[in-house]
């Protein structure tokens, strides 16, 4: 089955550049439910959204997203999405198309942007908690200001809207609901523990991933997976064993967060997978609408009888103007670093992804590390430095995994 790829990225007004590339896929088994000969197209974007689920499969792709003047859009056609025993056809193992030195120059302005936004965002979001420790709150406003955000695109018609059935409504209440758990879980617990400890517990995602993909999905991984989450459970200790900012409170909202985020997963792949008619940004942005209206009345419950009094007592200790400038500027860099992580990952495969957002976290500890000056033992560090070198193990373990199964399946075609 030959394959053709184009890509356009038109990053203003006056520049557009125009990528080809060819492929020769072999042939995949499929599940008797997938059609060979009907292209699908959904988004890079919607892959990343939704946990990077979908990996570079051989799914047929379709982005855009507006940045200043211009915008960005990818289009291919490519084949079927899933193998006979239901798991990924196309793998992380899928070469990345041919760059040009635009094309990497691009694509390190949005790492850059990516690594930046989410410093700028930690800082601003640990610093509003430690004024105003209502992270119920928090969520919700930070969900309502990307909203905001895709109003404002949808109405300057920067953006079409989404045209889904309902059944893809349906299909997304589950992961809205777990994308929100995902969520609150996060900033419950950077509002207890110090940022940097909560993104090392945060890097414990792929033990719960493994965890529950086996009796939801049915998903078998190879020794060195398995292997690779003993260097995440030890560093994860190691560095609990020492942290002066530990909370129980804290803690278990960091792993909530895994179990939440691993289950969107899950159920995108279950529920999401078959709809194909909308990109990325559009469905992030039903997703946080969703969220938004599920977690204001929850929000308000748990913690709106404090709310009143948490502001005055915000206000008098840093200003009202400060404040909600630190309130909004959080819920904007929340919103621009997960979307600048969907711009990263276009043109690149789901494994460079991953080095690059295991990268991120590193920078991310560091960074609030010296922004906070929070103390940090030697056993810290060594803990740290090992659950984040078994994350990147992780990756790469299962990426050769996967590459193992397809090569087993183009074997038996």
């Amino acid at each position: 089955m030959n394959l053709a790829a184009r890509s356009t990225f038109s990053l203003s007004p006056s520049l557009s550049v125009r990528l080809k590339t060819n492929a020769e896929p072999k042939k995949l088994l499929c599940n008797t439910s997938v059609r060979q000969s009907k292209s699908v197209k959904v988004s890079n974007h919607t892959r990343a959204v939704c946990g990077n689920l979908f990996e570079q499969s051989s799914l047929g792709t379709s982005i855009s997203f507006p940045i200043s003047r211009g915008h960005v859009t990818r289009s291919k056609s490519l084949g079927p999405l899933y193998s006979s025993n239901g798991s990924a056809a196309g793998t992380s193992a899928d070469p990345e198309p041919t760059k040009d030195a635009g094309d990497k120059k691009r694509l390190l302005f949005y790492f850059t942007l990516w690594y930046v936004f989410n410093i700028v965002f930690n800082i601003f979001n640990k610093t509003t908690l430690n004024a105003f420790p209502f992270p119920w709150l928090l969520s919700t406003i930070q969900l309502g200001c990307g909203i905001f955000y895709v109003s404002v695109l949808w109405i300057l018609k920067l953006q079409p809207l989404p045209q889904v059935p309902k059944e893809f409504y349906i299909g997304l209440v589950p992961v809205a609901f777990f994308h929100t758990v995902g969520h609150v879980s996060a900033c419950v617990s950077f509002s207890k523990m110090a940022v940097s400890f909560t993104h090392i517990i945060k890097a414990a995602e792929p033990v719960i991933s493994v965890i529950l993909s086996a009796p939801l999905m049915g998903e078998v991984y190879s020794l060195p997976v398995y292997l690779s989450l003993l260097p995440i459970v030890a560093g994860c200790s190691l560095s609990a064993m020492k942290e002066v900012s530990l909370n129980a409170a804290g803690l278990q909202g960091a792993m909530l967060s895994n179990v939440g985020m691993v289950m969107r997963n899950i159920t995108s792949k279950k529920t999401l997978n078959k709809f194909s008619n909308i990109d990325g940004i559009n469905l992030y942005a039903l997703i946080s609408i969703f969220a938004f209206v599920g977690l204001a009345p929850v929000a308000y419950a748990v913690e709106g009888s404090q709310w009143a009094a948490g502001y005055a007592t915000a206000v008098a200790s840093m200003g009202k103007a400060k404040f909600i400038q630190l309130v909004l500027a959080g819920g904007l860099f929340y919103h621009l670093y997960n979307q600048v992580s969907y711009q990263a990952l276009e043109g690149i495969n789901p494994t460079t992804f991953s080095v690059g957002n295991t990268m991120k976290r590193v920078v991310v500890v560091v960074s609030s590390v010296m922004f906070f000056k929070n103390p940090v033992s030697p056993l810290n560090w060594v803990g740290s430095a090992l659950a984040i070198a078994g994350t990147f193990w992780y990756s790469q373990a299962k990426d050769a995994h996967s590459k193992s199964l397809k090569a087993a399946k183009e074997a038996t075609a």
